[in-house]
């Protein structure tokens, strides 16, 4: 219950309860001095009466009807208690019509007697779940019987031994037993308030009311004359409350959790994500969410009730719509029992839509006939759509794993000239993604050997294209002279005319003579190369003017030389080597030369730049995010 909701509750029945008790102040001074004919007493006594032994026996059948469906104690015991009080009520009503009703009082006391101490005794314990066995209402309800019976006879036997006469026989014991029921029920109240404050449903507070009235009106009763009409007054609202109390425990309550339960479940069933849907035995539709409407292309409202295939076919792989026969065979599996999935059907809703859709077909069976099925559909289009991407991207990786070879052998083409006795010569390069936007170049002339390396703006397909295309027409550049700088405008002349504005290429080239011992180099906007000198062991950083390939139609690039002594070499790299997107405090130049210090020199050329390029995935912690190549160029 809501807190507001039991809030309001509180505050109405204590509203109601303190004006019992208000009107029961007043009526201590009232009733008694109110004028009463003994006829009209007499009719109001008896049709509340009958209203009180009306109100028991509907109790009883309620805990009667009730209890199988709930097996609870409590249900029982109330059915039975107010069983065995209506048949005492019902025998004071019998007597009552048969005499002058002073005979009849002693059964309606003990019917108030038998409610208030029953009452006090059932909200004094926890209600218990009880095992379900067969007669147990019989026998809760026998005992009730007996328990009556018991009691009528012995008042029977009793009431005529009792001394004085008819009108002065009961007045004093009539007295004190309707005080002694009132108290039991002021002690139930509590009981009841207690259970309340735990968190017990709502009919605990009606509970507390008919108690209160019960108690007001027996001590009503007990001072008699004039007051025993309002008693029977308070004790009929007292009974009142009792009904709207089993009414609220045993109709309300249940309907209302049974309301409860069917919202969470449709809330649940359209926040599945898939359609679910109820058919009877005859195919019409009982219940859908939304998701089903929206797979079927139908209202969920407007379906309820009519056959689904009426809106519906299942179109098989010709697009023709399944056949009576094969709609029976389908009944027969449910019918069996049978759980029929399929992974896949394209269903054609009423609006001609085909929808690629998976279901699971459940039935329902009563008695082993099959009373309806649950059906459960998949909408399979984002799935078919995934397969679809998958076998793009698989078909993708397996071109670009090609075209990866392809790059390699390019690249490899260079790696096995033979190469003179003069030089030695070691390179590697590794690309970021699966192709590369880096390439290098070495080529054997007469006199001489011309090295070159490269990087192409981005990385990815676009520069892998790109530096193919650079690649090819550096190989056939280098025929036209030794001089590093012809080799960049012939170049960057293709590079302007052939390739997006917003693409370039940074490289540096250069060629080493056997004769002169000179290396001549050129730049194009590329990392200065690096010039280790054996003697000294220092690096001297080979740098030049010139702007990337491709930005400008014409520019001057120049050459510069070096001469090389034995074991000099020089170093070509990209910018992916000593490129870090962190900041550094030392320029790139100077983090590659700290490396060059580390690594053994007197191995070959391979081994240097192997055991180099171990130093440089050391620096990039093993996480490379560029395209990375080394040129080692050395004199023997």
């Amino acid at each position: 219950m809501k807190e507001y909701e039991r809030y309001r509750l509180v505050r109405l029945h204590s509203a109601m309860a303190v004006l019992a008790a208000g009107m029961f102040g007043l009526l201590l001074f009232v009733a008694g001095r109110l004028p009463v004919s003994p006829g009209f007493y007499h009719s109001i006594h008896l049709a509340l009466g009958l209203a009180v032994m009306v109100v028991c026996w509907l109790v009883a059948v309620q805990g009667w009807s009730v209890f199988p469906h709930t097996l609870s104690m409590e249900r029982l015991m109330m059915g039975a208690l107010f069983f065995s009080s209506g048949l005492l009520f019902s025998l004071h009503v019998v007597l009552s019509f048969a005499s002058d009703g002073v005979e009849a009082s002693p059964f309606s006391l003990s019917a108030r007697l038998t409610l208030a101490w029953g009452l006090l005794f059932l909200f004094s314990r926890r209600d218990e779940v009880m095992e379900r066995r067969s007669g147990q209402r019989w026998q809760a309800f026998f005992a009730a019987f007996a328990y009556a019976a018991v009691v009528g006879l012995f008042i029977h036997w009793v009431a005529p031994l009792w001394p004085g006469d008819g009108t002065s026989r009961w007045p004093l014991w009539w007295k004190a037993g309707e005080g002694i029921a009132g108290l039991l029920d002021a002690g139930a109240a509590l009981l009841v308030w207690r259970r309340w404050r735990q968190g017990s449903s709502r009919s605990f507070l009606y509970w507390l009311l008919a108690l209160w009235w019960f108690a007001l009106g027996q001590w009503l009763l007990m001072l008699g004359g004039g007051h025993a009409l309002w008693g029977q007054l308070y004790e009929m609202a007292g009974f009142l409350y009792a009904v709207r109390a089993m009414y609220v425990e045993t109709v309300e309550k249940p309907y209302v959790e049974l309301k409860q339960h069917k919202q969470q479940l449709e809330m649940m069933a359209n926040a599945l994500g898939e359609g679910l849907m109820m058919l009877n035995r005859d195919g019409r539709i009982v219940w859908m969410n939304p998701e089903a409407g929206r797979l079927l292309g139908l209202d969920p409202e407007e379906a309820k009730g009519k056959p689904l295939f009426s809106f519906v076919s299942l179109a098989g792989p010709d697009g023709s719509a399944w056949d009576w026969k094969q709609l029976r065979r389908v009944v027969k599996r449910l019918k069996s029992g049978e759980v029929i999935r399929v992974e896949e059907e394209p269903f054609r809703r009423r609006d001609g839509v085909c929808l690629p859709v998976g279901y699971t077909l459940a039935p329902v069976l009563e008695n082993g006939a099959l009373a309806g099925l649950v059906a459960v559909l998949r909408d399979m289009t984002e799935k078919k759509e995934k397969e679809r991407l998958e076998r793009e991207r698989e078909q993708l990786d397996f071109e670009l794993s090609l075209a990866a070879n392809m790059q390699r052998s390019l690249l490899q083409t260079s790696s096995k000239v033979n190469l003179p006795s003069y030089i030695d010569i070691g390179v590697l390069s590794v690309p970021a993604r699966v192709l590369s936007g880096d390439f290098y170049h070495f080529a054997v002339h007469q006199t001489s050997v011309s090295v070159g390396i490269a990087d192409v703006s981005g990385k990815g397909i676009p520069a892998a294209m790109l530096m193919t295309l650079m690649k090819f027409i550096l190989d056939r550049t280098v025929h036209y002279g030794t001089q590093p700088h012809v080799y960049l405008d012939l170049l960057n002349r293709f590079a302007y005319d052939y390739t997006e504005p917003s693409m370039f290429v940074t490289m540096f080239v250069g060629n080493y003579n056997e004769k002169t011992h000179t290396f001549s180099y050129a730049c194009a906007g590329h990392e200065p190369a690096l010039w280790y000198r054996a003697k000294t062991k220092q690096c001297v950083p080979l740098g030049a003017k010139g702007c990337a390939l491709g930005l400008f139609p014409q520019f001057s690039f120049e050459t510069k030389s070096v001469v090389l002594e034995p074991g000099d070499f020089v170093l070509l790299y990209t910018d992916g080597v000593t490129e870090k997107r962190t900041e550094e405090a030392d320029d790139d130049f100077s983090v590659l030369a700290a490396m060059v210090a580390r690594v053994n020199l007197d191995q070959p050329a391979p081994e240097i730049v192997r055991e180099l390029y171990e130093h440089i995935q050391a620096y990039h912690q093993y996480e490379q995010k560029d395209d990375q190549t080394l040129l080692l160029l050395r004199r023997r």
